[in-house]
C-alpha cells in the first residue's frame, strides 16, 4: 500500500520522468535528409564544373584552330613535287633560273627546265632551255611551223682532254621565203669558266652568252641562230676575254 501511494505521489512531484518528445525523431530525419541533399548537390556541382572545364577547353581549342593565321594540323601528308629536293648553287652571271615550260608532248620528263636563249626568225619565235638531264638542251616555245623540229642535244659526256666546247647545228626550215636564207641554230655547252661564246661561220663572227643554269654546276650553255651554213669554230671566252679552259 505504501509503495503504491509513493508512486502516486511521484506523479504529482518533479521526480516524475519526462515524456518522450514526439517531434525529436522527426527533426532528426529532417536533418539527415538535408545533409543527404547538400552532399548530393555538392557532388552534382562538382561534376558540372568538371564538364564545363572539359567543354570549355574543347571550344577554346576549336576557336584557336579557326583563328586567321593559325595553321590547322594536316590530317594527311602534303603532296610533294617530284623535284622537291632539287638544290643548286648559282654560278656567276650570265645566269638563268627562269623556268621554261616545253611544248613537247612528254614535257613533264624535262622538268625542271630553264631558259638559255630565245629569238625569232622570219616565220616564228624560238627558245632553247636546259633540262633536268645533265648537259642537255631542247628547242622549245616554237610556233606552228616547228622550224627547228624541237631539236635536242646532250653535251655532258665524251669530253676529250682540252676540248673546250661541244655543240650541235640545226638548219632551220623556213618555207615560202622570197630569197633563200641559210639560218642555222648552234647550241651547245662550254665550261663553267666561260662567260661568252664566239662562233665563226662562213667567214663571219657571232658572239653570244655562255649561260649558267641550275641544272649543271660544271657546264654553261649557249644557243644562237646565225645566217650561215658552215660553222667552222666555237670558242668559249672567260671573263677576261681569253679562251676559257675545258670543263673539269
Amino acid at each position: 500500500m505504501t509503495d503504491d501511494l509513493r508512486g502516486k505521489l511521484a506523479l504529482l512531484t518533479d521526480d516524475r520522468p519526462e515524456p518522450a518528445e514526439p517531434a525529436g525523431p522527426i527533426r532528426l530525419r529532417i536533418k539527415r535528409r538535408q545533409l543527404r541533399r547538400r552532399t548530393t548537390a555538392a557532388a552534382v556541382c562538382a561534376a558540372a564544373a568538371t564538364a564545363a572545364v572539359v567543354v570549355g577547353s574543347s571550344v577554346l581549342g576549336s576557336m584557336k584552330s579557326a583563328e586567321p593565321g593559325v595553321a590547322t594540323p594536316a590530317t594527311s601528308p602534303t603532296p610533294q613535287s617530284h623535284h622537291a629536293d632539287f638544290r643548286y648553287t648559282p654560278l656567276p652571271v650570265p645566269w638563268s633560273d627562269e623556268p621554261a615550260f616545253t611544248t613537247q608532248p612528254d614535257s613533264l620528263k624535262y622538268a625542271p627546265a630553264f631558259y638559255v636563249a630565245s629569238g625569232s626568225i622570219p616565220n616564228e619565235r624560238w627558245a632553247v632551255a636546259s633540262y633536268i638531264n645533265p648537259g642537255c638542251l631542247i628547242v622549245t616555245d616554237e610556233g606552228p611551223a616547228k622550224s627547228f623540229g624541237g631539236a635536242q642535244g646532250c653535251f655532258n659526256e665524251s669530253w676529250q682532254p682540252d676540248q673546250r666546247s661541244q655543240y650541235k647545228t640545226v638548219p632551220a626550215v623556213v618555207p615560202n621565203l622570197s630569197s633563200p636564207m641559210h639560218l642555222t641554230m648552234v647550241m651547245g655547252a662550254v665550261s663553267a669558266d666561260a662567260r661568252k661564246v664566239r662562233i665563226t661561220a662562213d667567214g663571219q663572227t657571232f658572239t653570244t652568252d655562255a649561260v649558267g643554269t641550275p641544272n649543271s654546276s660544271r657546264l654553261r650553255f649557249f644557243a644562237l641562230v646565225v645566217d650561215a651554213a658552215d660553222i667552222t669554230a666555237v670558242t668559249p671566252l672567260n671573263a677576261a676575254g681569253e679562251v676559257a679552259a675545258a670543263p673539269r
